[in-house]
């Protein structure tokens, strides 16, 4: 079942449901892990501290209806489908992350 948005479009709603405001950098920075992890650059440790930076920097704003640990998690499901594959997040999930959140 389509949505009708595009890979950029989903990427900017996931991005909005956990936090990251910035999302030119957000999206560069995402891209840029995906590209090197691919090309084989970046080994699969990398990639692990490079989203666990993010989620530890995401988490600062959690909200205090969220238990901290519930939150990284949710950003670290949601940075783990973005670097996978960014349609895989449908716009359902990314709206209700935000109305929880």
């Amino acid at each position: 079942m389509s949505t009708g948005l595009k890979d950029g479009q989903h990427i900017q709603l996931a991005l909005e449901s956990i936090g990251m405001r910035q999302r030119g950098t957000a999206v560069g920075l995402l891209q840029l892990c995906k590209e090197l992890f691919d090309a084989g650059v970046l080994d699969p440790d990398a990639v692990v501290r490079i989203r666990e930076a993010i989620v530890a920097d995401v988490a600062l704003n959690c909200p205090r209806t969220v238990q901290v640990s519930e939150y990284q998690d949710m950003v670290r499901e949601r940075l783990n489908a973005l670097l996978t594959d960014p349609a895989s997040l449908t716009v359902a999930e990314a709206t209700a992350s935000v109305a929880r959140h």
